[in-house]
């Protein structure tokens, strides 16, 4: 993986933690319009928002600061199935948002993540693989704690969430990793 690649992975991965840091928070505090999430699952939501936020830190902090790299540009959203995912979370009511950060947006986060590391040399991208394995730890602990908290007759799960997930697929049908890593132009 090239520089200018590793520079728009990391700042994807950025924008996807400081947008999940957002609504996490809003769902966690109650300022969404709709029947309110039990208070399990909305102490569970606030302490994964700070580690969304804390995630965003050390994303941007491994962005190059090359003038020539233009690192902060580099923040933006990856893929259009990462801005449909987070935009129908960010207006959902707060059971259907909880549901597809659980089912879809954390599996997929994962899944980034996991395979983002097999194309980072350890000589130059050790920080990289830092952030990365750290993250992919906090976010192993909260889809697991996820699963002890919600109770899936309550958790909504539908055809709304199977078209998310599927919005994926194009993603991963490219022949490039990872997949909010953009072509050179």
């Amino acid at each position: 993986m090239d520089i200018e690649q590793l520079a728009d992975a990391c700042g994807g991965l950025a924008w996807i933690s400081e947008r999940l840091f957002e609504i996490e928070g809003r769902l966690a505090t109650g300022l969404v319009a709709g029947e309110q999430l039990d208070a399990q699952t909305r102490t569970l939501l606030s302490r994964s928002s700070r580690r969304h936020g804390q995630h965003a830190q050390w994303w941007r902090a491994a962005l190059p600061d090359s003038p020539a790299l233009a690192g902060a540009e580099r923040v933006r959203p990856p893929t259009q199935a990462w801005v449909r995912l987070l935009g129908q979370m960010e207006d959902a009511a707060p059971a259907d948002a909880a549901a597809a950060l659980y089912e879809v947006a954390l599996p997929q986060l994962a899944y980034v993540i996991e395979h983002l590391g097999q194309d980072l040399s350890p000589v130059s991208d050790g920080a990289v693989i830092r952030t990365a394995r750290m993250v992919a730890a906090d976010l192993a602990e909260e889809r697991h704690d996820a699963k002890e908290a919600q109770n899936p007759s309550n958790v909504p799960s539908g055809d709304d969430l199977e078209d998310l997930a599927k919005g994926f697929a194009s993603d991963y049908r490219e022949k490039r990793w990872p997949p909010l890593v953009t072509l050179p132009r």
